[in-house]
């Protein structure tokens, strides 16, 4: 009797593993279009080919490009310069870490005023 409350106990614990897998899943991309200043941002995807598909959809233009891509408690800004072509983005463990490297890699391109234009975050 105990060694069939073990298996069965043992059969839920890996159902319950096996299933919340795609849960814990979070990949995420950022595609950019350089000359048409379009991009698209994903995050929380189960696969990363899903977040790079769902990145480059959001970006619109046959000429983005998969910039960087963004793994699990990882979040992704861009930064575009409200003038000219200046734009920068940053990957980093929050929120405010990935603006602000956005912000920073943007001001390096650029003499003017840059703008946090897009930021996510993965579970």
């Amino acid at each position: 009797m105990r060694g069939r409350a073990l298996s069965v106990g043992f059969a839920v614990t890996l159902f319950a593993l096996g299933s919340a897998a795609p849960a814990f899943a979070a990949y995420g991309a950022l595609a950019f279009d350089e000359g048409g200043r379009k991009y698209g941002l994903s995050s929380n995807e189960d696969t990363q080919s899903k977040a790079d598909d769902v990145a480059m959809k959001e970006c619109g233009s046959d000429k983005c490009k998969i910039v960087f891509r963004t793994a699990a408690r990882e979040c992704g800004a861009i930064a575009l310069a409200e003038t000219g072509t200046g734009w920068g983005g940053g990957k980093r463990p929050n929120r405010a870490a990935a603006e602000l490297a956005a912000m920073q890699s943007c001001q390096k391109h650029t003499k003017g005023q840059c703008k946090i234009r897009g930021a996510e975050c993965n579970r």
